[in-house]
């Protein structure tokens, strides 16, 4: 009975301390919609959009974050996000 206790105690440290030491990236994040407000261009790029709370959010933008898309200051974007950062950015409808 005692080998049991200490057995299921250790599987729940074990399970504590993996799942305590997974990084927050790792916790999806929900998709990013706003207006392009700056952008920098060249590969590795860089565009700061500003959501519907006035909140700024910067991403770094690589060629396949891209996909052949050219964007421009005012066009509304949806950025989506994976655990290693930027994974897309779409040009929304309605941009000028």
């Amino acid at each position: 009975m005692k080998t049991l206790v200490l057995r299921i105690v250790g599987v729940l440290m074990f399970f504590a301390v993996t799942v305590g030491s997974m990084p927050s990236s790792v916790i999806a994040l929900p998709p990013v919609q706003g207006e392009v407000i700056s952008l920098t261009t060249g590969i590795p790029g860089t565009m700061v959009i500003r959501d519907d709370k006035g909140q700024l959010h910067i991403l770094n933008l690589t060629q396949q974050t891209q996909l052949g898309a050219r964007f421009k200051v005012g066009d509304k974007v949806l950025a989506f996000f994976s655990p290693y950062g930027v994974s897309a950015v779409q040009l929304q409808g309605g941009n000028r």
